[in-house]
């Protein structure tokens, strides 16, 4: 074989080896405009000095800018980028050539220098350096992804979590209320349910109704105690009629009323007992040496009244 054949051999590998390498240069282009022709993202091409060169579709919708009106933007300099820490991750990937994820930023072309135009909007930004052969770094192609209804999303959130709370507060203010006032009720029950009555000058009467358990016996003997002092009483006539049961916890509380009301130097009458109640207090082995004892309120108003005259009458 001679050396023009081996001349034209090798001319043909070289030229498919061109070729091959050509349709993988068109693959990527093709890749690359698919990607920059749309405008679901917006794209904007810098060159190595940091100045906008190019835009695409999504850029100009995103933004509401054509390249006339950015093409002396230099992206170096832009301080809007700054505070988020943006410009720094720009600056980053021109000095290294490394591809870069921006922060999370709104921006405001109309605040930006040589601007002035456009609509702001939420985006989410990356930037890929573009090098020669030899390393030199040629442009740099940014991305920006728009998350502005993600914003609008989280600030809608944000307004529903705020009125959830305001009713949230607004409910336990009035649950508040509601507990304060059925403590109120409570209150006002109790006293009614432990009325002390003045009979006589120096006589009360304290009816009694229902179960007397720990919390109304102290109930009864603080308001017996308070109206002894009150009214300057010197005799006091306990009902029982209205007491279902007498239990040793029951006695026992309505001893210990009877007792304090003595340190007071006041004499209690017991009446109403019944019989099923008497029978109790006697299997409870019940000290009623303490007081004196009547049928009816009647009878213990009369014994009452008894007594005050014959204390007048020791009196004179």
């Amino acid at each position: 074989m001679g050396a023009e054949d081996r001349s034209n051999e090798e001319l043909v590998r070289e030229v498919e080896a061109l070729r091959l390498r050509v349709e993988e240069l068109e693959v990527a282009a093709r890749r690359y405009r698919a990607m920059v022709d749309n405008t679901a993202l917006s794209v904007q091409v810098c060159d190595a000095n940091g100045r906008v060169v190019e835009v695409n579709k999504g850029f100009e919708k995103l933004w509401k800018l054509s390249l006339a009106a950015v093409h002396n933007h230099v992206i170096l300099e832009d301080k809007q980028l700054e505070p988020s820490g943006s410009l720094q991750g720009v600056r980053h990937a021109y000095a290294t050539g490394e591809a870069t994820r921006l922060p999370v930023i709104r921006y405001d072309p109309r605040r930006t220098e040589g601007v002035a135009e456009g609509t702001a909007g939420w985006v989410a930004s990356s930037i890929y350096p573009v090098r020669d052969a030899a390393g030199q770094l040629l442009e740099a192609v940014i991305v920006h992804y728009e998350i502005g209804e993600i914003k609008r999303s989280e600030e809608e959130l944000r307004v529903q979590n705020e009125a959830l709370e305001e009713a949230v507060a607004a409910r336990t203010a009035e649950l508040s209320e509601h507990i304060r006032l059925l403590h109120e009720q409570q209150r006002s029950i109790r006293e009614l349910s432990t009325p002390v009555i003045r009979l006589w000058d120096g006589i009360l009467a304290l009816p009694l109704i229902g179960t007397i358990d720990p919390a109304r016996a102290t109930q009864i003997m603080d308001n017996l105690l308070t109206a002894i002092v009150h009214h300057r009483a010197s005799q006091v006539i306990l009902d029982v009629t209205g007491v279902p049961v007498i239990d040793t916890d029951a006695a026992s509380h309505l001893f210990e009323t009877v007792g304090a009301a003595a340190l007071l130097g006041v004499h209690c009458i017991l009446v109403g007992i019944s019989p099923r109640m008497a029978k109790t207090l006697v299997d409870l082995n019940v000290d009623l040496a303490r007081m004196t004892t009547a049928a009816s309120l009647e009878d213990g108003l009369r014994q009452a009244l008894t007594r005050r005259i014959a204390g007048s009458s020791r009196g004179h």
